[in-house]
């Protein structure tokens, strides 16, 4: 066994993804409530949206209504998700976020009121928690004057 673990090139990967799972395995039984699996799963930096987080919950627990997940189906979806998956989902460039940036901004001010901004995050795509927009705006907004100013935001969601 020990020979197989050294073989492995995700051993290290393996531990984070344990260490994640058990601190929601309250009872050690090897398995976490289904309403976890978006917690544990951020702790691990891969943040579904909604969709992707009922997908990958009937891949992990096929058996529903079942109100758990058994941790061997998590960890092989995880390696695939840090692995293979992560991969293929890259960063959107600057261009790209500016881009989308400019979209909203009808008037070409070089700006978005905070307000508005807000408005369309809490409207439109996916949802946000209230932390997540407090935390998008607090690195977003000039506080002296209640506005984002894009081309700056833009540069710091595309940094590595």
């Amino acid at each position: 066994m020990a020979v197989k673990m050294m073989d492995d090139p995700h051993v290290e990967l393996k531990k984070k993804i344990r260490e994640a799972f058990d601190l929601f395995d309250r009872e050690g039984k090897g398995v976490c409530d289904n309403r976890e699996m978006g917690t544990i799963l951020r702790s691990l930096s891969i943040y579904p949206t909604e969709a992707q987080l009922l997908k990958w919950l009937n891949e992990v627990a096929p058996d529903l209504p079942s109100e758990y997940f058994a941790y061997d189906p998590f960890e092989v979806l995880c390696v695939r998700l840090l692995t293979e998956e992560a991969m293929q989902q890259k960063r959107h460039t600057e261009e790209d976020i500016l881009a989308a940036f400019q979209a909203l901004d009808v008037e070409k001010k070089g700006y978005l009121e905070a307000e508005q901004l807000q408005l369309l995050i809490g409207t439109y795509g996916e949802k946000f928690s209230q932390e997540e927009v407090k935390d998008m705006m607090s690195a977003a907004v000039d506080v002296e004057q209640g506005r984002i100013y894009y081309e700056d935001y833009a540069e710091l969601l595309a940094a590595d």
